[in-house]
């Protein structure tokens, strides 16, 4: 699953994520998500994007888990936000933020309304998002 997509030069591939909605073992997923990025002879490595459910509060167990240099793919993490699809963006951007500055999301969030909001409302386990 992870030498296909960079043999073909994808710059990008989305890797079903354990922690929203995808019923994926997490050993699998890293293995995924790493030989994506693993030396492969002369091939350039490809981001991996873990994506399936995942909202702000899985943002530090995603990054914990792969890194710093990944794509989140977030659609209904976003676009179901209690107060619309522009906070969502928003509240994404703060715990992406909180991660890298090295902060709690759940800290973070006491001073920023949309973060706030999203963590009340899924907290850090599964989503439940329905297809």
């Amino acid at each position: 699953m992870s030498k296909l997509p960079r043999i073909c030069g994808a710059d990008i591939a989305l890797v079903p994520a354990p922690y929203g909605k995808a019923p994926i073992l997490i050993d699998k997923f890293l293995m995924i998500a790493k030989r994506l990025q693993f030396p492969l002879q002369h091939i350039k490595a490809t981001m991996p994007m873990p994506s399936g459910g995942i909202t702000v509060g899985h943002v530090d167990k995603v990054c914990r888990d792969l890194g710093y240099d990944i794509m989140i793919g977030s659609g209904g993490g976003i676009h179901a936000h209690p107060d619309g699809p522009a906070a969502g963006a928003r509240a994404f951007r703060q715990a992406i933020d909180a991660v890298m500055a090295g902060v709690k999301v759940s800290d973070y969030a006491e001073e920023h309304e949309e973060l706030k909001t999203a963590l009340t409302k899924w907290g850090t386990g599964k989503t439940g998002f329905q297809m």
